[in-house]
Protein backbone atom coordinates (compact mmCIF):
# COMPACT_ATOMS: atom_id res chain seq x y z
CA UNK A 1 0.00 0.00 0.00
CA UNK A 2 1.27 3.46 -0.91
CA UNK A 3 0.03 6.69 0.63
CA UNK A 4 1.40 10.08 -0.42
CA UNK A 5 2.15 12.34 2.56
CA UNK A 6 3.54 15.80 1.81
CA UNK A 7 6.32 15.17 -0.75
CA UNK A 8 7.08 11.57 0.11
CA UNK A 9 5.24 8.24 -0.19
CA UNK A 10 4.58 5.85 2.69
CA UNK A 11 5.37 2.34 1.47
CA UNK A 12 4.66 -0.16 4.23
CA UNK A 13 5.12 -3.85 3.57
CA UNK A 14 4.68 -7.06 5.53
CA UNK A 15 6.56 -10.36 5.39
CA UNK A 16 4.83 -13.73 5.57
CA UNK A 17 6.99 -15.02 8.43
CA UNK A 18 7.89 -14.18 12.01
CA UNK A 19 10.81 -11.84 11.35
CA UNK A 20 12.33 -12.27 14.80
CA UNK A 21 12.37 -16.07 14.59
CA UNK A 22 13.84 -16.05 11.09
CA UNK A 23 16.43 -13.44 12.03
CA UNK A 24 17.51 -15.46 15.07
CA UNK A 25 17.94 -18.56 12.94
CA UNK A 26 19.89 -16.76 10.21
CA UNK A 27 22.21 -15.13 12.74
CA UNK A 28 23.38 -18.60 13.84
CA UNK A 29 24.75 -19.15 10.33
CA UNK A 30 27.56 -17.55 8.33
CA UNK A 31 27.68 -15.89 4.93
CA UNK A 32 29.63 -18.65 3.21
CA UNK A 33 27.00 -21.22 4.10
CA UNK A 34 24.12 -19.01 2.94
CA UNK A 35 25.97 -18.43 -0.33
CA UNK A 36 26.56 -22.18 -0.72
CA UNK A 37 22.85 -22.85 -0.27
CA UNK A 38 21.99 -20.35 -2.99
CA UNK A 39 24.60 -21.85 -5.32
CA UNK A 40 23.07 -25.29 -4.73
CA UNK A 41 19.69 -23.89 -5.82
CA UNK A 42 21.17 -22.45 -9.01
CA UNK A 43 21.70 -18.85 -7.86
CA UNK A 44 25.37 -18.13 -8.51
CA UNK A 45 25.61 -14.32 -8.37
CA UNK A 46 23.93 -13.31 -5.10
CA UNK A 47 26.91 -11.89 -3.20
CA UNK A 48 27.84 -8.24 -3.16
CA UNK A 49 31.27 -7.44 -4.59
CA UNK A 50 34.26 -7.84 -2.31
CA UNK A 51 35.07 -4.88 -0.10
CA UNK A 52 31.76 -4.51 1.73
CA UNK A 53 32.43 -5.31 5.37
CA UNK A 54 31.08 -4.50 8.84
CA UNK A 55 32.55 -1.72 10.95
CA UNK A 56 33.65 -4.37 13.45
CA UNK A 57 34.33 -8.03 12.74
CA UNK A 58 31.64 -9.24 15.14
CA UNK A 59 28.77 -7.37 13.49
CA UNK A 60 26.22 -9.50 11.64
CA UNK A 61 23.04 -8.41 9.93
CA UNK A 62 19.94 -10.33 8.84
CA UNK A 63 16.55 -9.10 7.68
CA UNK A 64 14.34 -8.21 4.73
CA UNK A 65 15.68 -5.46 2.51
CA UNK A 66 14.49 -1.90 2.84
CA UNK A 67 15.97 -0.38 -0.29
CA UNK A 68 17.10 3.23 -0.71
CA UNK A 69 18.20 4.77 -4.01
CA UNK A 70 20.66 7.65 -3.89
CA UNK A 71 22.37 9.86 -6.43
CA UNK A 72 25.23 12.34 -6.47
CA UNK A 73 23.77 15.84 -6.71
CA UNK A 74 24.72 19.35 -5.59
CA UNK A 75 21.02 20.04 -4.94
CA UNK A 76 19.99 21.40 -1.57
CA UNK A 77 16.29 21.27 -2.41
CA UNK A 78 14.56 20.71 0.92
CA UNK A 79 11.60 18.97 -0.75
CA UNK A 80 13.93 16.33 -2.13
CA UNK A 81 15.74 16.17 1.20
CA UNK A 82 12.38 15.43 2.85
CA UNK A 83 12.25 12.18 0.90
CA UNK A 84 15.10 10.82 3.03
CA UNK A 85 13.38 12.00 6.18
CA UNK A 86 10.04 10.61 5.10
CA UNK A 87 11.36 7.16 4.25
CA UNK A 88 11.77 6.32 7.92
CA UNK A 89 7.98 6.31 8.20
CA UNK A 90 7.86 3.39 5.78
CA UNK A 91 10.19 1.19 7.84
CA UNK A 92 8.78 -1.78 9.71
CA UNK A 93 10.43 -3.84 12.48
CA UNK A 94 13.22 -6.15 11.33
CA UNK A 95 14.22 -4.49 8.06
CA UNK A 96 17.79 -3.94 6.91
CA UNK A 97 18.34 -0.69 5.05
CA UNK A 98 20.41 -1.21 1.93
CA UNK A 99 21.52 1.87 -0.04
CA UNK A 100 22.96 2.17 -3.49
CA UNK A 101 25.23 5.14 -4.19
CA UNK A 102 25.91 4.85 -7.93
CA UNK A 103 29.62 4.60 -7.12
CA UNK A 104 29.78 8.06 -5.56
CA UNK A 105 32.98 8.79 -3.60
CA UNK A 106 32.34 12.37 -2.53
CA UNK A 107 31.04 12.01 1.03
CA UNK A 108 29.79 9.87 3.87
CA UNK A 109 26.50 8.33 2.71
CA UNK A 110 25.24 7.14 6.10
CA UNK A 111 25.88 8.27 9.64
CA UNK A 112 24.88 8.00 13.27
CA UNK A 113 21.78 10.24 13.17
CA UNK A 114 20.40 8.29 10.21
CA UNK A 115 21.08 5.07 12.11
CA UNK A 116 19.37 6.42 15.22
CA UNK A 117 16.26 7.40 13.25
CA UNK A 118 16.22 4.06 11.41
CA UNK A 119 16.61 2.05 14.60
CA UNK A 120 13.77 3.98 16.22
CA UNK A 121 11.52 2.83 13.37
CA UNK A 122 12.51 -0.82 13.65
CA UNK A 123 15.50 -1.06 11.30
CA UNK A 124 18.07 -3.62 12.56
CA UNK A 125 21.08 -2.72 10.41
CA UNK A 126 22.40 -1.03 7.30
CA UNK A 127 24.31 -2.10 4.20
CA UNK A 128 25.73 0.90 2.37
CA UNK A 129 27.19 0.29 -1.08
CA UNK A 130 29.42 3.27 -0.38
CA UNK A 131 30.65 4.96 2.78
CA UNK A 132 29.77 5.77 6.35
CA UNK A 133 30.79 8.55 8.67
CA UNK A 134 30.39 8.84 12.46
CA UNK A 135 31.82 5.33 12.57
CA UNK A 136 32.73 5.36 16.25
CA UNK A 137 29.19 6.43 17.14
CA UNK A 138 27.76 3.62 15.01
CA UNK A 139 30.06 1.12 16.70
CA UNK A 140 29.30 2.40 20.18
CA UNK A 141 25.55 2.24 19.61
CA UNK A 142 25.90 -1.35 18.37
CA UNK A 143 24.10 -0.73 15.09
CA UNK A 144 25.29 -3.32 12.54
CA UNK A 145 26.64 -1.29 9.62
CA UNK A 146 28.36 -2.53 6.46
CA UNK A 147 30.16 -0.24 4.03
CA UNK A 148 32.96 -0.05 1.47
CA UNK A 149 34.87 2.87 2.95
CA UNK A 150 34.61 5.74 5.45
CA UNK A 151 34.42 9.44 4.71
CA UNK A 152 33.83 12.33 7.14
CA UNK A 153 32.39 14.72 4.51
CA UNK A 154 28.75 15.85 4.83
CA UNK A 155 26.40 14.37 2.21
CA UNK A 156 23.95 17.28 1.94
CA UNK A 157 24.82 19.21 -1.20
CA UNK A 158 26.74 16.24 -2.61
CA UNK A 159 24.53 13.15 -2.37
CA UNK A 160 20.86 12.53 -1.69
CA UNK A 161 18.42 9.65 -1.31
CA UNK A 162 15.74 10.27 -3.94
CA UNK A 163 13.56 7.15 -3.66
CA UNK A 164 13.06 4.06 -1.54
CA UNK A 165 11.38 0.65 -1.50
CA UNK A 166 12.05 0.20 -5.20
CA UNK A 167 14.38 -2.25 -6.96
CA UNK A 168 17.99 -1.02 -6.82
CA UNK A 169 21.36 -2.14 -8.12
CA UNK A 170 24.45 -2.64 -5.95
CA UNK A 171 27.90 -3.89 -6.92
CA UNK A 172 27.86 -7.65 -7.36
CA UNK A 173 30.63 -10.16 -7.86
CA UNK A 174 30.28 -10.05 -11.65
CA UNK A 175 28.51 -6.77 -12.35
CA UNK A 176 25.37 -5.23 -10.96
CA UNK A 177 23.28 -7.15 -8.46
CA UNK A 178 19.58 -6.30 -8.22
CA UNK A 179 18.06 -5.99 -4.77
CA UNK A 180 14.28 -5.88 -4.40
CA UNK A 181 12.33 -4.73 -1.36
CA UNK A 182 11.81 -7.78 0.84
CA UNK A 183 14.81 -9.77 -0.43
CA UNK A 184 16.62 -11.22 2.56
CA UNK A 185 19.93 -9.56 3.45
CA UNK A 186 22.56 -11.50 5.37
CA UNK A 187 26.01 -10.18 6.19
CA UNK A 188 28.98 -11.02 8.36
CA UNK A 189 32.73 -10.37 8.31
CA UNK A 190 33.07 -12.13 4.94
CA UNK A 191 30.58 -9.90 3.13
CA UNK A 192 26.91 -9.61 2.20
CA UNK A 193 24.58 -12.12 0.53
CA UNK A 194 21.22 -11.21 -1.04
CA UNK A 195 18.60 -13.97 -0.87
CA UNK A 196 15.62 -13.55 -3.25
CA UNK A 197 12.51 -13.02 -1.16
CA UNK A 198 10.80 -16.24 -2.21
CA UNK A 199 13.87 -18.26 -1.17
CA UNK A 200 14.17 -16.77 2.33
CA UNK A 201 12.87 -19.89 4.10
CA UNK A 202 14.15 -22.60 1.68
CA UNK A 203 17.70 -21.20 1.82
CA UNK A 204 17.52 -20.96 5.60
CA UNK A 205 16.34 -24.54 6.00
CA UNK A 206 19.01 -25.95 3.67
CA UNK A 207 21.75 -23.89 5.33
CA UNK A 208 20.62 -25.07 8.77
CA UNK A 209 20.75 -28.68 7.60
CA UNK A 210 24.29 -28.21 6.31
CA UNK A 211 25.28 -26.29 9.43
CA UNK A 212 24.35 -29.32 11.55
CA UNK A 213 26.28 -31.65 9.23
CA UNK A 214 29.31 -29.38 9.32
CA UNK A 215 29.28 -29.37 13.11
CA UNK A 216 29.46 -33.16 13.12
CA UNK A 217 32.10 -33.18 10.38
CA UNK A 218 34.20 -30.65 12.29
CA UNK A 219 34.15 -32.77 15.45
CA UNK A 220 35.04 -35.91 13.52
CA UNK A 221 37.90 -34.20 11.67
CA UNK A 222 39.31 -32.92 14.97
CA UNK A 223 39.72 -36.48 16.20
CA UNK A 224 41.96 -37.36 13.24
CA UNK A 225 39.49 -39.56 11.39
CA UNK A 226 40.08 -40.28 7.71
CA UNK A 227 38.80 -37.22 5.77
CA UNK A 228 37.28 -39.46 3.10
CA UNK A 229 35.27 -41.35 5.71
CA UNK A 230 34.12 -38.14 7.35
CA UNK A 231 33.02 -36.62 4.06
CA UNK A 232 31.21 -39.80 3.08
CA UNK A 233 29.33 -39.82 6.39
CA UNK A 234 28.41 -36.13 6.71
CA UNK A 235 28.65 -34.75 3.16
CA UNK A 236 30.21 -31.43 4.20
CA UNK A 237 33.89 -30.52 4.30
Amino acid sequence: MEVITNSYPIRKFEVSYDWQEIQTRYLRLYAGLVSDALEHMGYHQQCMASGIYPLTHTMKVAGPAFTAHGIATPSRDTKVHDIRLGMFKSMVPGVVQIRDTQGDLSCGHFGEISATAAAAHGCVGAVIDGSTRDSNYLIDMGFPTFCRFRNPVEAFGRFMVVDYQIPIFVKGMSGLLQVNPGDYIFGDNDGVVVVPQELTIPVLELAEEWFASESQSRKAMATGRDPFDVYKEFGRF
